[in-house]
């Protein structure tokens, strides 16, 4: 691990060194199986499931196709410290497009040392040179740490519920009842 002095701590020699800042850079292809446990804390830590291939896969497309997102890792030498990855939408009320911030990790060890603010802030430029207005995101309402962390740089909480469901559901839900094209009664 690199190296860089600091002031000396009450060790003595070589007590206040600390490791270098990790860089920020965009994700290639050599970064998807160092990338893959982060994935899989995030989602452990969401309770979401975690699916190594799907993982991949969509890393993968979004190496491909860049005009779908980007993905940016915090990394000291080859060790990946965190990474988010922001994907491009387009909505109406947004007034055209927008960014998706996706998923935003740092380990436990390098929180509190400004990576989160400097990984979404990496992704400003591609936001700004796709077009978008607004950028967007998703957080646990039990997440009272980010919550509050991401209404301090003004993001701001909507009265609504951010739903998902798979394509294949869906299609098989609408077509077990074919005849109906009512909808819901509102409550």
């Amino acid at each position: 691990m690199a190296r860089v002095r600091g002031s000396r701590g009450r060790g003595g020699r070589g007590a206040g060194l600390r490791p270098a800042p990790p860089g920020i850079r965009p994700f290639t292809a050599c970064d998807l199986e160092a990338l893959l446990p982060l994935v899989e804390a995030l989602h452990a830590g969401d309770g979401d499931p975690f699916d190594p291939q799907r993982t991949r896969a969509a890393l993968r497309m979004l190496l491909d196709y860049p005009e779908y997102g980007a993905v940016h890792v915090a990394a000291i030498n080859d060790d990946i410290v965190g990474y988010i990855v922001g994907s491009l939408g387009l909505s109406i009320e947004a007034g055209g497009r927008f960014l998706l911030i996706d998923e935003l990790y740092v380990t436990p060890a390098w929180r509190g040392h400004g990576l989160a603010r400097a990984l979404l802030a990496s992704l400003l430029p591609y936001a700004h040179a796709h077009g978008c207005r607004v950028v967007e995101l998703e957080v646990g309402w039990e997440n009272d740490r980010a919550r509050t962390w991401y209404e301090r740089l003004g993001f701001e909480q909507h009265r609504r519920f951010f739903c998902s469901t798979t394509l294949e559901t869906l299609s098989r839900r609408l077509a077990t009842r074919v005849g109906d094209h009512s909808l819901p009664q509102q409550m």
